[in-house]
C-alpha cells in the first residue's frame, strides 16, 4: 500500500511539472511575430525566427548564416516594448511581385502575412525590418561569442 501511495504522489508531481512546462514552451503557431529570409541562387541568408509575447526568441539558421541550427534567446523588456509599439503602427500596403532570384522576406503578425524584398520597402515597414534584422544579428553574434569563448 505504501508503494502505491508513493507512486501516486510521483505521478501527481510528474503531471504538475508537465503542466508548468507547457506554459513556457514556444509553439511556433503561437508566435507574436514570424520573420524569415528565403533563399536565392547566390549566398543569401536563409533563416526563420519566431518572437513570442513574453519576449522569448526561437531562431533557426538554415543556410549562409553565421550560426546554423536552433538558438533560443530573450529580448530585453525595452526591446520588446519598442517592437510592440512598432507593430501597433498602421500597416502600409505592399504590392508583392515575385522577382527572379531575389530573396523574399516573410513577416507574419496580427494574423496577416507579408512578403516583400527588404531593398524595396520604406517607412514603417523598413524600420520594423531593420529592427528584426538587428535582433537576428544580436542573437547570432551572442551565440558566436559564447561558442568562441568556451572552445
Amino acid at each position: 500500500m505504501k508503494y502505491i501511495m508513493i507512486l501516486l504522489i510521483m505521478i501527481n508531481f510528474s503531471c504538475q511539472s508537465t503542466k508548468d512546462a507547457s506554459k513556457v514552451s514556444t509553439n511556433e503557431n503561437e508566435a507574436m511575430i514570424y520573420y524569415a529570409k528565403g533563399p536565392c541562387r547566390g549566398k543569401c541568408q536563409v533563416f526563420d525566427m519566431w518572437i513570442y509575447e513574453d519576449g522569448s526568441i526561437s531562431y533557426t539558421g538554415i543556410r549562409n548564416v553565421t550560426v546554423k541550427g536552433n538558438i533560443k534567446g530573450k529580448l530585453q523588456e525595452q526591446e520588446l516594448e519598442d517592437l510592440k509599439t512598432m507593430l501597433d503602427k498602421p500597416e502600409e500596403d505592399i504590392t508583392f511581385k515575385k522577382v527572379w532570384d531575389w530573396p523574399t522576406t516573410t513577416l507574419r503578425y496580427k494574423n496577416k502575412e507579408y512578403k516583400y524584398y527588404s531593398s524595396k520597402i520604406d517607412g514603417t515597414r523598413k524600420k520594423l525590418d531593420t529592427k528584426l534584422k538587428n535582433i537576428v544579428r544580436k542573437i547570432t553574434t551572442d551565440t558566436e561569442h559564447r561558442k568562441n569563448k568556451h572552445g
